[in-house]
């Protein structure tokens, strides 16, 4: 059965909810202006220690729905494990499209490491993950030639797409490409898989259990794309989640999905 975007509405609530509980009780710098548009904003909880690990996390929402404000539940668990977290934005589609979304959280890494000693951050231990639209952005986070950028090729110490899409071309033939528009450049230019480069940062692919075949079937494709770059990658399925339930559980510094993630990073 297809979700409505008024089913989605109790999620929304609760993520907004959380987020605001979250925001009130931690310290949280907002609103910081890293982009050209007024969207492209972040919010940063700084981890009372200094040269912690930075986790920039790019939410998601279809590309379209959502902002960071309904995400900073996101960064307690993380802080709780030594981080410090960014939880980055973009304008939503249709007013801005998807390389627009891809550029801002460019914009986003760039700012980690430039200010990194502003939020007791470590700019050696930088670390990205994103899910569903985020976790397609964390995607072009990992394929990105950071050089271009005028920043370090290894940036990024290893990255972790949740749900992720990384061939846009199952976007283009949906409903969703009325509202994010891809074109024929843009679905090339924005599927990570098409774009996996001979050196990236090591990556830990995560779905969810219960989650719809297609992020399972993107998942498993771009990993075996990626081992055949000789890359280092890994996937992670979380047991008896689905698509919104396990990214509830990021909060949470003791969740599986929160602890395989910074077990991964710790790694790296």
């Amino acid at each position: 059965m297809t979700r409505s975007y008024a089913d989605m509405m109790p999620y929304f609530e609760f993520c907004l909810t959380q987020s605001m509980k979250t925001r009130d009780a931690m310290n949280c710098i907002e609103d910081i202006r890293v982009g050209a548009r007024e969207e492209e904003r972040i919010d940063v909880f700084p981890n009372p220690n200094p040269k912690a690990p930075i986790l920039i996390f790019v939410h998601g929402g279809w590309w379209l729905k959502t902002t960071r404000k309904h995400w900073s539940y996101t960064a307690y668990g993380f802080v709780q494990h030594g981080y410090t977290v960014i939880v980055s934005d973009y304008t939503l589609c249709p007013k801005g499209r998807i390389p627009d979304i891809t550029q801002a959280n460019r914009a986003a890494v760039a700012w980690a490491y430039e200010h990194a000693d502003e939020i007791n951050g470590d700019r050696d231990r930088i670390y990205l993950a994103g899910h569903s639209a985020g976790g397609q952005q964390a995607g072009m986070m990992a394929v990105t030639d950071w050089v271009q950028h005028g920043l370090p090729a290894d940036v990024l110490k290893a990255v972790v797409p949740l749900s992720g899409i990384f061939d846009m071309r199952v976007i283009q033939h949906s409903y969703l490409n009325g509202f994010v528009q891809l074109n024929g450049e843009s679905v090339q230019t924005q599927s990570a898989i098409l774009h996996i480069p001979d050196s990236a940062p090591p990556i830990q692919l995560m779905v969810a259990e219960e989650e719809s075949t297609e992020f399972h079937r993107q998942a498993e494709e771009f990993l075996e794309a990626w081992k055949a770059k000789k890359l280092d990658g890994s996937l992670v399925i979380i047991p008896d989640e689905d698509h919104s339930t396990y990214i509830f559980e990021m909060g949470h510094p003791d969740s599986p999905t929160c602890n395989a993630v910074v077990d991964f990073f710790k790694k790296h």
